[in-house]
């Protein structure tokens, strides 16, 4: 058996002003065949989950595509067109696979209506691409603005069950489970979201802490359910402006549609009933500066809107002027 991996993988900021352009990812991480395995081989990511997983199985794994960079603006129309270009040809020249183990980002968002859902629209292709008898299983960042594309053109979703992110690699030998299980026939994975008309606020992220806790907390007991293969939690990436913006949640079942519904509406009502518990507390930042000057230090003033690991510029000035203002 030959599983491919594919990976394009960006945090998008549609609010940033400048663009995402291919160059940014060809100075960053532009790969196809070979030099993915060299650039993710035992190392922590999901990519290298992929392929130490498919190792230990004996299964060949035939690393097609991966592109990424740091989080920055909307990517451009042009830079879209040629990253899909690139990794549809590298698919094409290699050879007949029997599955897929990919990774978007979740987050990754182009200029124009086909590309503002970018995940969504390249992996779409890929089923189309590949038909539906060949299984796909999917990881994802929990910062990902969850698409029905996305969900419909994979077997299974996954996304990270931590913030700040130290599971990826489990992830991807999760993903790789799944999906091994699936080719050999054990398992027929459907899978179901739930889009409840909210977005956690990135201040109340963190999931090993309340209120994130207890909402992880529900999904580790639901793992138990009969016939649930697994779940997720996708927090959502709030600097963008696209229509899919908000949080989500996700359960894959062994052949059973309705409950993978059922239980991911659960989880679902479940942040809704408790949503105010999600709500961010601000201050301002002469707030800030109040109690900054009324601590021992020294002290990190952090401008949560201007968040360079969320593709701002960093270049916000209000913090300093307040504090050139106090002399």
């Amino acid at each position: 058996m030959r599983v491919g991996t594919i990976s394009l993988i960006h945090e998008s900021n549609t609010f940033a002003a400048t663009p995402t352009t291919i160059d940014m990812f060809r100075s960053d991480k532009l790969l196809i065949g070979k030099a993915v395995r060299e650039e993710f081989d035992g190392g922590h990511h999901q990519i290298s989950g992929f392929l130490e997983g498919l190792k230990a199985a004996h299964v060949e794994a035939v690393p097609v595509f991966h592109a990424s960079t740091l989080p920055s603006g909307t990517i451009t129309a042009q830079t879209c067109d040629g990253l899909l270009r690139l990794m549809f040809d590298a698919l094409q020249n290699s050879g007949e696979l029997d599955g897929f183990l990919v990774s978007p980002h979740g987050a990754n968002a182009g200029q124009g209506n086909d590309y503002r859902d970018l995940d969504g629209s390249w992996l779409k292709r890929l089923r189309d691409t590949v038909g539906n008898n060949v299984p796909i299983v999917c990881v994802i960042d929990p910062h990902a603005n969850l698409s029905l594309r996305m969900i419909q053109a994979c077997d299974a979703t996954i996304a990270y069950r931590t913030n700040p992110h130290l599971d990826q690699k489990d992830r991807g030998l999760e993903a790789c489970e799944l999906l091994l299980r699936t080719m050999a026939g054990e398992i027929q994975p459907v899978q179901r979201a739930s889009f409840p008309p909210l977005g956690i606020n990135i201040e109340c992220q963190k999931t090993s802490e309340p209120p994130c806790l207890r909402l992880y907390e529900l999904a580790d007991n639901r793992l138990d359910h009969p016939n649930v293969l697994s779940n997720s939690v996708v927090l959502g990436f709030p600097y963008a402006d696209v229509e899919e913006m908000g949080s989500s949640t996700i359960v894959v079942t062994d052949g059973d549609p309705d409950a993978a519904q059922r239980l991911a509406d659960e989880m679902a009502r479940w942040l809704i009933k408790h949503r105010a518990e999600f709500v961010g507390t601000y201050l301002t930042v002469e707030q800030a500066l109040d109690q900054a000057l009324a601590s021992q230090g020294p002290v990190c003033l952090l401008d949560m809107g201007d968040n360079v690991g969320g593709g701002s510029a960093a270049d916000g000035t209000l913090i300093a002027h307040a504090l050139h203002a106090r002399g």
